[in-house]
């Protein structure tokens, strides 16, 4: 009895050894108080550190690898912050780092709309855009079918989002640039009623055919969560870029444009 007990005793040990030596070492690039101290610091560190649409090694508070899925659906609650580590590996990763229950409310705030946001991106990024039936305000439709085996650049906004409006003659321009590429449309999605993008569209040149769409379906649907919002879609149909920012969106449709 004796020797079976030391026996397991051992094995127990031996387990929790093994254990613990498969399980990284991660230390924070940024200590983590310094970055949840208030708004500011946190919008400081979400500059420089967070890259959560790219590709990453995820772990749990506990230092478990985890899926980027369930690593951002964690970040959603606004109980976690992604803190930004480093085993020594050749690679992004991020870690949960659980707040304080008496945590700043802005702080935690924030921290759920950069789960929502990243969420979102994971959502859509590299899977089958949604199915969609669009009517521009010239009468031309667009659906998977017609769309397909083209690179469909898509935007969201409406007339009184300032920053929506600001960028457009820079995507003009790039209308411009590829206006001789046949397999390339520019498409966007406003949640102003017909009438009212008529009038706009007298007063302000955009070359993208515009299609008026309910706000519910951007926000929900496609899962954004700010405007302007920007996605390109491959030749079969898979979102390879979502973003809101339309110098990320030019980056990626220029990259995309490339392939055969």
């Amino acid at each position: 009895m004796k020797t079976y007990f030391t026996t397991l005793v051992l094995t127990i040990s031996l387990f929790i050894s093994l254990t613990a030596k498969s399980q990284p070492r991660l230390k924070a690039t940024v200590p983590a108080k310094s970055i949840i101290k208030n708004m500011s610091t946190l919008m400081d560190y979400n500059r420089d550190h967070l890259r959560l649409n790219i590709d990453f090694i995820a772990y749990d508070a506990q230092a478990h690898i985890v899926t980027k899925t369930q690593f951002l659906k964690a970040i959603t609650t606004g109980d976690y912050l992604p803190l930004k580590v480093s085993s020594g590996k050749k690679a992004w990763e991020y870690q949960l780092y659980k707040l304080d229950a008496d945590a700043d409310s802005d702080v935690k705030s924030m921290l759920k709309q950069i789960g929502v946001t990243y969420y979102g991106f994971n959502l859509m990024v590299g899977k089958p855009f949604p199915k969609f039936h669009y009517i521009d305000l010239n009468g031309n439709v667009y659906t998977p079918e017609n769309t397909k085996g083209k690179i469909l650049v898509l935007k969201g906004w409406f007339i009184s989002c300032v920053p929506c409006v600001a960028e457009m003659p820079e995507l003009n321009k790039l209308t411009e640039q590829y206006k001789n590429r046949k397999d390339i449309l520019f498409v966007s999605m406003a949640t102003d009623t017909k009438k009212a993008l008529q009038g706009f569209m007298k007063r302000m040149t955009f070359k993208y055919a515009v299609v008026p769409v309910k706000a519910a379906y951007i926000e929900n649907t496609l899962h954004t969560t700010g405007y302007p919002v920007h996605w390109i879609i491959n030749k079969q149909g898979i979102v390879v870029s979502m973003t809101y920012d339309h110098a990320e969106m030019i980056a990626a449709l220029h990259q995309e444009a490339l392939k055969k």
